[in-house]
């Protein structure tokens, strides 16, 4: 293989590289979803495709959120995350209902290829920017953005249950529960709002994903005009909803778009 040939294929590994790390979901994983008052457990910060993540590779100063909420209020828990493995969160529970941590990370850059843009925008029913793209004749720019995460995963403590479950956490990107996935007449069927700055978010892609003794199934839904997707539930394996909100950039020197990914995880 010659020079340029070389160079040819290090730079698209580079950038099949790059467009993967923006594609991936991200979200927070509890060794278990279901625990003892006090009972320590660890949640990983995840990162991956299909539900099958690796330690996203972080650092703590960039955590800019991570916040515990329950019935007893909300408590900041940054000490829970050790300076020598930022990519878990160790924290233990003093009284029994739904505890809900969000958690929310510095913003970070990337620039892709306008193929590789313009594939990521597709493959996230990210509409809006794409129509914009093909309007002002962008198609064949690179696309240069900014993207936070914007997670949340739900545990149980003991057998009590509250409303938790669909605390507002202030996050730009919301994606709240109608109902308690731990309620004990599980419903056949959970609902979910999208919102975004607090406004309800119509057409949304809404990914839902069931893992089932290492199986994943997935299925993308659309959010209706009041801002709801509804989908068929089990209380069985573990379980995330996730969706992305693309806007406009503040400052178009340093990038065209601003986008924000959500997740919420629970499971049994």
């Amino acid at each position: 293989m010659n020079k340029l040939n070389k160079t040819s294929l290090i730079l698209l590994c580079l950038s099949t590289i790059t467009f993967a790390s923006i594609a991936h979901e991200f979200w927070l994983l509890p060794q278990k979803f279901r625990l003892k008052i006090n009972e320590l457990v660890a949640i990983d910060i995840n990162v991956g495709e299909n539900f099958t993540g690796k330690n996203w590779g972080g650092k703590k100063d960039k955590i800019a959120k991570l916040t515990h909420y329950s019935q007893e209020g909300q408590e900041e828990i940054m000490e829970s995350v050790a300076e020598s493995n930022p990519n878990q969160i160790q924290v233990a529970f003093k009284t029994a209902g739904n505890h809900l941590i969000a958690f929310n990370n510095e913003n970070k850059f990337i620039e892709l290829e306008p193929s590789k843009f313009n594939e990521y925008l597709k493959e996230e029913g990210l509409d809006n920017a794409l129509a914009f793209r093909k309007e002002q004749s962008l198609l064949d720019t690179k696309g240069k953005e900014f993207y936070r995460r914007c997670v949340k995963t739900l545990l149980q403590v003991s057998d009590k249950q509250d409303d938790s479950y669909k605390i507002n956490t202030g996050m730009r990107l919301e994606l709240i529960p109608n109902a308690n996935p731990y309620m004990k007449n599980t419903p056949k069927q959970l609902t979910f709002d999208v919102l975004f700055d607090n406004q309800i978010q119509e057409n949304a892609l809404v990914l839902v994903w069931q893992k089932v003794n290492g199986k994943v199934n997935m299925k993308k839904y659309r959010s209706d005009a009041s801002g709801k997707v509804s989908f068929p539930f089990e209380a069985k394996g573990k379980w995330m909803i996730s969706t992305v909100k693309m806007i406009p950039h503040t400052d178009s020197k340093e990038a065209d778009w601003q986008s924000f990914w959500g997740s919420y995880t629970f499971g049994f």
